[in-house]
């Protein structure tokens, strides 16, 4: 047995043993306390940087800022005050659009803010569209001056030559949109584009953030009635930009000469017209028929054997129909999507065979309105789409019953099918004419208004070569004026005289 010296150094060895236990653990509990210290602080440091990273790009955020004026050039055109100085406009059309802008961030508190102008179009076609009225010159690219003028007059603002597509004019100006409608040092921007429809899609993301977007009105386009429901500041500018549609004059009031061409005989104003007798109705073999377009002229070569519907108003009794004694038109919501009131509308159109000889049918602003065609099936065009494959058909020999060419035109002038003739027409009317509005010609097949339902203009997807304006014409009021008939001319078939009318 141990002694009392041995049980008490055993203790004081078993103590020691104990503190040196407990010391490691504490060391080792504080290398672990190191390394955490050191891991918050390699994170702490890098959390500081990120931070003075972010300070630095708000600052630098805050130290340009900008607003950003969009603009489709091809509907809002500059007035003609500035177009017609050409080079040395652009400058004061450059500053006519600042001084709007600017008048309009101090309302906002944006007056800081510098302006980036971008303006798309397609300058070969604003220019010949421009010619046409006198106010530059006849050059394939006559704006070119003006828009050189444009872009020197302000570092931000540039006037840019989309191509001769309105897809790109399109394109671009989408792009832009998308690029800096999150752009924390864009304050806001300015979209004139508002007589196109087709912009509404880009727009409707940021759908009531008026603090953010102004969608700009001008006395010159036609406000769509789409924009305002999006929520958005809207502002109208007068000063800079044109207060008539580029081709007002020819669109609402027709030319002194009736066909723009000088040596033709001038057309007044309509003359009051007196009711027609109501032609008799048809027969239910005739009503499966459809119309034959030649003989509304006076035209048809087949006679009794043809198979197309001849019933109509004779020629002694189709005297000037006066619009009080035609079914009431229902009056055109101009910037409606709705296919249905769209085709409510052009169902008001005159037909063919209505019209009077030697007269066309124009609209309350005198403005010239295509005969109503029905919608043409997918059938008939194939039919004619074959036939064409094979060679192309003369339009003129077709629609009108004469070609200048004749048997020297390169152009089919076989007999078309008769069903497949409104077909041959639809495609002729989506050329547009361009005497616009004031045509007079009888013998005229191109388009004047859009009969399309899926036109783009209204919110369709099919591209459209008639102008934006012409489908906004109401089909109201509608009366005759007389026609302008061109010379005798000579078909292949022989000596024959075009004198007819539609």
């Amino acid at each position: 047995m141990l002694n009392d010296q041995e049980i008490e150094r055993a203790a004081a060895q078993l103590a020691d043993y104990k503190k040196s236990d407990a010391l490691s653990k504490l060391l080792d509990q504080y290398s672990v306390l190191i390394d955490d210290y050191k891991r918050l602080k390699s994170d702490y440091e890098e959390e500081r940087e990120t931070r003075e990273k972010y300070k630095q790009m708000a600052k630098d955020q805050e130290r340009n800022p900008f607003v950003l004026v969009l603009v489709d050039g091809d509907g809002y055109v500059f007035n003609d005050t500035f177009l017609s100085q050409r080079a040395e406009g652009g400058g004061p059309a450059a500053q006519a659009l600042n001084d709007e802008v600017k008048t309009s961030l101090r309302r906002k508190g944006l007056e800081h803010c510098q302006v980036m102008v971008r303006i798309y179009a397609n300058v070969f076609g604003l220019s010949k569209a421009l010619s046409k009225t006198g106010v530059v010159g006849a050059d394939s690219r006559s704006l070119a001056p003006f828009i050189a003028g444009f872009n020197r007059s302000y570092g931000l603002s540039e006037f840019v030559d989309a191509g001769q597509l309105k897809e790109n004019a399109d394109f671009k100006l989408r792009a832009m949109l998308r690029l800096y409608a999150d752009n924390s040092q864009c304050k806001h921007i300015y979209f004139a584009a508002c007589h196109d429809v087709g912009y509404i899609s880009e727009l409707t993301p940021f759908m009531g953030n008026s603090s953010k977007f102004t969608l700009i009105n001008t006395p010159g386009v036609r406000f769509h009635n789409e924009f305002t429901k999006l929520g958005m500041g809207i502002e109208e500018f007068r000063a800079a930009f044109r207060h008539s549609p580029l081709d007002g004059f020819t669109a609402y009031r027709p030319l002194n000469n009736g066909v723009g061409t000088a040596g033709k005989p001038s057309v007044g104003p309509p003359q009051p017209a007196s009711p027609s007798k109501v032609p008799a109705s048809p027969t239910m073999h005739d009503v499966s028929k459809i119309p034959c377009l030649f003989h509304s002229i006076g035209k048809c070569r087949s006679g009794k054997s043809c198979k197309m519907l001849h019933d109509g108003p004779s020629n002694d009794t189709r005297t000037s129909l006066h619009y009080s004694d035609m079914p009431s038109p229902i009056s055109p919501a101009s910037t409606t999507n709705d296919t249905a009131s769209v085709a409510s509308q052009l169902v008001n159109l005159p037909r063919a065979y209505t019209i009077p000889d030697g007269q066309v049918s124009v609209n309350e602003n005198n403005y010239r309105l295509d005969p109503y065609l029905p919608a043409i099936t997918a059938d008939v065009m194939s039919r004619l789409k074959a036939r064409v494959d094979k060679r192309r058909v003369c339009n003129s020999f077709h629609l009108q019953g004469f070609c200048d060419a004749g048997d020297r035109c390169e152009y089919d002038h076989e007999p078309l099918d008769p069903e497949v003739l409104p077909a041959l027409l639809s495609l002729a009317r989506s050329q547009p004419c361009p005497r616009r509005g004031a045509c007079r010609l009888d013998s005229c097949y191109h388009g004047h208004i859009c009969q399309n339902l899926e036109c783009k203009h209204r919110g369709g997807k099919l591209y459209c070569k008639l102008p934006y304006l012409s489908h906004l014409e109401p089909v109201t009021g509608v009366h005759y004026v007389p026609a302008v008939s061109k010379p005798s001319r000579k078909t292949n078939g022989g000596s024959a005289s075009s004198t007819t009318s539609r």
